[in-house]
């Protein structure tokens, strides 16, 4: 599987970006608020990226990205469909207007900020002309690499008995992740920006898997706990070849795919960060939070 680095597609990340937040911003306003943003998070599908269902008072409605057929639709419960292609040279001020209009067609009217947020940048959607590049083949290599992380993610977070999160997609910087919570709540503090505010409210670890749009500038998994990482954190001895601790701790997928057993040296790097987690932040229950599923084996193909 091809790595895609940063700089070969940060053109089309900028205004891709773009075009997801602005789906980002009609789930935020319209689904049910859950703890720590959690309802307002994509679903990862077979070609994309989905909001999941949204309600509004004339029903139903999705927004999704199709990576494979490159096109945005919008579809309700009556059967409605909007399909806007993704494409080269659409830039994210035209891309805005047409999405605001089609929503309004549909009947979803929906009044979001056009700021754009955990971002490079914050020129609103609508006056936004300079970012206009869609490469599809980097978008498909990309996706590529995010379906992988997506199943290795979810094989590490499935046995887990405590609270956490599904396999998110956050559309505010475009990297898929799960949370692990040791259930102590903390308290809000005022002075963080409201999104971070109220989407760190209680002791966690995440899990991750972010695009390389930072200093690291290529593909990687990575793996922190909240409050910051404390020393004894930091000193954590991952015994994954090649994965480090810088801020986080941070496992390059080049790294990955060049040992002999990418998907379980994945698993093995998620649980030293998870070990580690509970020790410094002394969880509690974590021989219920652990305790192996005893469910009946999954068979493939059943014989009739």
């Amino acid at each position: 599987m091809d790595i895609l680095k940063y700089e070969e597609w940060k053109s089309t990340v900028d205004t891709l970006g773009m075009y997801i937040q602005m789906a980002g911003k009609v789930a935020l306003e319209r689904i049910p608020q859950e703890p720590e943003w959690e309802s307002a998070m994509f679903h990862i599908t077979p070609t994309g990226i989905s909001t999941g269902n949204i309600f509004s008072d004339n029903g139903i409605f999705q927004i999704s990205f199709n990576f494979v057929k490159h096109e945005m639709v919008i579809h309700d419960e009556h059967g409605k469909k909007i399909v806007t292609p993704l494409r080269d040279g659409v830039s994210v001020a035209h891309f805005y207007k047409d999405f605001i209009e089609k929503l309004n067609f549909l009947g979803y009217r929906t009044d979001i900020n056009s700021i754009p947020q955990e971002w490079c940048f914050t020129t609103p959607f609508e006056d936004d002309i300079l970012h206009k590049s869609y490469n599809r083949h980097a978008v498909e290599k990309w996706f590529k690499l995010v379906k992988f992380a997506y199943k290795v993610l979810t094989k590490f977070a499935a046995p887990f008995r405590g609270r956490r999160t599904k396999i998110n997609f956050y559309w505010g910087c475009m990297d898929i992740g799960t949370v692990r919570y040791s259930g102590k709540l903390l308290e809000v503090d005022p002075t963080l920006p409201v999104g971070f505010r109220y989407g760190v409210d209680a002791e966690e670890v995440e899990f991750g898997f972010n695009l390389g749009n930072n200093e690291i500038g290529e593909p990687y998994f990575f793996g922190f706990v909240w409050p910051n990482n404390p020393e004894e954190y930091k000193k954590t001895q991952i015994s994954v070849d090649k994965a480090f601790y810088e801020n986080q701790f941070i496992y390059k997928l080049r790294d990955c795919f060049e040992s002999t057993f990418p998907e379980e040296n994945a698993m093995k790097f998620f649980r030293i960060v998870y070990e580690a987690a509970k020790k410094v932040q002394n969880w509690e229950n974590v021989n219920t939070y652990d305790k192996p599923l005893e469910l009946p084996p999954q068979k493939i193909y059943r014989k009739h």
